[in-house]
């Protein structure tokens, strides 16, 4: 038994080599090819960016902990108000009332609290929060809090000029329209983001619920 299970071993072994290594092509590529967004830590290491970067909108914090565990970076900033909004355009489940946000804000602190200094939560909305980072001083920002359009494209005003050149500019929820309850107008506002500046918009292979990336020249 045990002279069969050495090459059985040694070729699963070789079959996860070589998937690593395709994976590794698609995402070295000039115009990389991501599966989903679990992909994304690894394409930030590709890229060699790994100093500081911005999730904003959080929630329980379960992206914010894969790329914390993918990610080579030194730090990560997990921004979200965990605050309930009365805004009309803001038609989404997560706007809750504000005792299930206080949970859902302790249910993030406890998921990011085994990361120690890499994790830092910042208690505040996009906007709040943008005046804390200087100008071209992040490596990559991920936008996946209100998704209505105008909520986006102020999102994007407010995130890009903070990105080094070569940085990743990158949000979930690559769509428009209304969708199992909840307005989308991220697609609308991205590609016009992306036109204006003369940028491609690489999205992930997910059919829904697609993730969207921009690198910053």
């Amino acid at each position: 038994m045990t002279s069969l299970l050495r090459p059985l071993r040694k070729l699963y072994r070789s079959l996860l080599d070589s998937r690593e290594e395709l994976r590794l092509h698609r995402l070295s590529q000039p115009t990389p090819v991501l599966v989903d967004r679990e992909e994304l830590p690894l394409l930030l290491n590709v890229l060699n960016l790994r100093g500081e970067g911005v999730e904003i909108g959080v929630q329980r914090a379960t992206f914010s902990s894969r790329l914390l565990d993918g990610w080579a970076g030194a730090r990560l900033h997990s921004v979200d108000p965990w605050r309930t909004f009365d805004d009309p355009a803001y038609v989404d489940k997560a706007n809750a009332a504000q005792e299930v946000q206080d949970a859902i804000y302790e249910t993030a602190r406890q998921r990011l609290a085994r990361f120690g200094e890499r994790s830092a939560i910042i208690r505040a909305t996009s906007a709040e929060a943008a005046p804390r980072f200087a100008d071209r001083s992040l490596d990559f920002v991920y936008i996946d809090a209100q998704h209505h359009y105008e909520a986006v494209c102020e999102d994007i005003a407010l995130w890009h000029p903070k990105l080094k050149p070569g940085g990743i500019l990158a949000g979930h929820d690559y769509l428009d329209g209304v969708v199992a309850g909840d307005l989308f107008g991220v697609k609308r506002a991205v590609d016009e983001f992306a036109a204006a500046a003369g940028l491609p918009v690489w999205v992930t292979l997910e059919k829904e619920y697609a993730t969207w990336i921009c690198r910053i020249p």
